[in-house]
């Protein structure tokens, strides 16, 4: 398969559970699947690129309306990922408990935990790139510096 195959399959995902996530959390739960599967097969230095749902979506549909600017370089030093790190780090956890998962574990409440991180995130990664850059975000993406470093 090619890559720009993978990459709009990868963007149909990444629509998919940003519409229908809401009402079918578990659907959230395969951008985690599809993240798994490609580090498990070598693939870490390509999930950025090819494989992550919300990139491969920057990529197709937000570079049509980006202004393109270069991203500054406050974004792209360790003191913000440090930072996104962190803010991740604490939300994920604040959802786990929040959602009763600590209690009692169920696909349905990982699911919503799952969509709400993707839903948060979204919501700093489409501004970020209608200011600035289609790829802002994925200067302090955790997940993707957690990858490469």
């Amino acid at each position: 398969m090619s890559g720009k195959s993978i990459r709009w399959i990868s963007a149909f995902v990444y629509g998919t559970v940003m519409v229908i996530g809401w009402w079918y959390p578990v659907v959230a739960l395969a951008v985690f699947l599809l993240m798994g599967l490609a580090l498990l097969a070598g693939k870490r230095r390509k999930w950025c690129g090819s494989y992550c749902p919300r990139g491969s979506f920057l990529d197709l549909v937000m570079k049509r309306i980006s202004p393109k600017k270069p991203i500054p370089r406050w974004m792209t030093g360790k003191r913000i990922w440090y930072i996104s790190i962190a803010v991740f780090l604490c939300m994920f956890g604040f959802q786990v408990v929040a959602s009763g998962l600590l209690e009692s574990f169920s696909w349905k409440l990982m699911g919503k935990v799952a969509y709400r991180m993707c839903f948060v995130t979204s919501m700093v990664a489409l501004p970020l790139a209608l200011w600035r850059n289609h790829r802002a975000w994925c200067s302090i993406c955790p997940v993707g510096n957690l990858l490469r470093r």
